[in-house]
């Protein structure tokens, strides 16, 4: 775990890093929206305060390097997103779920396509996971077309099974071979 908290990857316009608990208060400003929320799973809620800050840096430090690679989106030394991905379990513990998030300041630009391009690269070059999962909902087509930039296939569809805010739509499902 002690490698991985000092990991450092760079891109041409931001940097990834590990969370620190000093990102505890830069946290809520960046990811406190509904649109953010919007295309997330409920375990990132809105409004999403300094105590689901801190939830988000305590769990992504627990297990850091070996079940869990979470890192801080920076910019100019600012906080614009987060990504990482989670050990699977069992008789998938070769593989990992990914997801990332970043601020809608930053939408359209291209950052979520250079972000999960390096996180792929990392995973594949300093980790033994084998395989990627990533899912996006059907009302977000642009984190289909970042997947499907960065080499993601598209795997299965599962429709209407996700319900959000009284609203339904399909889940996809991505997957990577590393």
């Amino acid at each position: 775990m002690n490698d991985f908290l000092d990991t450092e990857l760079n891109t041409d316009r931001c940097r990834l890093r590990p969370w620190r608990m000093e990102d505890i208060p830069l946290i809520s400003p960046v990811a406190n929206t509904k649109e953010i929320s919007w295309n997330t799973s409920f375990r990132f809620p809105h409004p999403f305060d300094e105590a689901a800050a801190e939830r988000l840096v305590y769990w992504s430090r627990n297990g850091a390097g070996e079940d869990k690679w979470q890192f801080a989106v920076l910019i100019d030394g600012k906080l614009a997103g987060g990504c990482g991905t989670i050990r699977g379990t069992d008789v998938e513990a070769h593989t990992a779920r990914m997801g990332y998030w970043i601020a809608p300041a930053h939408w359209g630009q291209g950052l979520a396509t250079e972000v999960v391009g390096e996180l792929v690269r990392f995973m594949r070059d300093r980790t033994a996971v084998e395989q990627l999962t990533a899912t996006c909902f059907g009302w977000n087509p642009a984190s289909r077309r970042v997947l499907d930039k960065t080499g993601f296939r598209q795997e299965g569809l599962r429709q209407g099974v996700v319900r959000k805010w009284g609203k339904l739509t399909d889940l996809w499902i991505y997957g990577l071979l590393l």
